[in-house]
């Protein structure tokens, strides 16, 4: 190998180690909502979580506001929010090298509130 593509090769294997990612998928169901949380943690020790919530009752006009909580290491809630017309919600949370980490192992809970019910679940990984 010359001297090129050994500089070449080396800062390439630089560059593929800082970008690297890991990427973690729960979700979980009930008879009334339907949740996937996707977590993807990047080298820099960044976290950005998806939320997708769907209701999946009956009638998605009578749901209105809604509160939810997802708890884990820490928690990711919002207050007085509205489904689309279909029924769904996607929100995003971004934490920064400070805060504590979800793992492969951690044990995520999702609460949902709505006129006057309450439902707790837990997402699993998938």
């Amino acid at each position: 190998m010359n001297k090129k593509t050994g500089i070449l090769f080396a800062i390439l294997l630089l560059f593929l180690t800082a970008c690297s990612s890991e990427t973690y998928i729960y979700s979980g169901e009930t008879d009334n909502w339907s949740a996937e949380l996707k977590v993807i943690q990047t080298s820099n020790n960044f976290e950005t979580q998806e939320l997708a919530l769907r209701y999946v009752g009956e009638d998605v006009d009578s749901v209105g506001d809604i509160n939810y909580v997802v708890e884990s290491v820490g928690n990711f809630f919002r207050n007085g929010a509205t489904l689309s017309a279909s029924g769904t919600l996607s929100d995003k949370s971004e934490s920064n090298p400070t805060n504590a980490k979800i793992t492969k192992d951690t044990e995520i809970i999702m609460t949902i509130e709505w006129n006057d019910k309450k439902e707790s679940f837990t997402l699993d990984k998938k």
